[in-house]
């Protein structure tokens, strides 16, 4: 998975950001099989957070993937307070984003699903480095 060549995830970066940054656009995207130009839109929107995603992990952890398996973490133990601090800091602009009027309503659910899903990860997390699931031996 390593890639011995320069990389390509500041282009894949490039492109999420155009694709987030479309969306902002109106006019533009086509009406597709489901006949709204809106959801076109924010299709694209979270195809380019999905390429930040990927860019983002590749640039952090050198490989080509989704989901951070623990053993590549460098500071278990700080990490997971960050990921459970990001995830409670998310649920809580959750709610503050569902309360503005000019936002699309369902962001809010996108960000509070995002949220629900870090707090897993960093529960997961905290369960397998200093809860019951981590190893004695190490």
């Amino acid at each position: 998975m390593d890639e011995s060549s320069e990389s390509r995830y500041p282009l894949v970066a490039a492109l999420g950001l155009l694709l987030i940054g479309s969306t902002f656009i109106t006019g533009w995207a086509p009406q597709g099989p489901w006949g709204s130009e809106s959801f076109s839109r924010g299709l694209f929107g979270l195809a380019g957070g999905f390429m930040i995603y990927l860019a983002w992990y590749r640039h952090n952890f050198g490989v080509w993937s989704v989901i951070p398996a623990l053993h590549i973490w460098q500071n278990p133990h700080t990490s997971t307070r960050i990921l459970a601090a990001v995830g409670v800091g998310l649920f809580f602009s959750s709610h503050l984003l569902g309360t503005v009027d000019f936002l699309p309503e369902p962001l809010s659910l996108i960000v509070l699903l995002c949220a629900l899903l870090v707090l897993l990860a960093a529960a997961y997390a905290w369960f397998v480095f200093e809860g019951p699931l981590g190893d004695e031996e190490e």
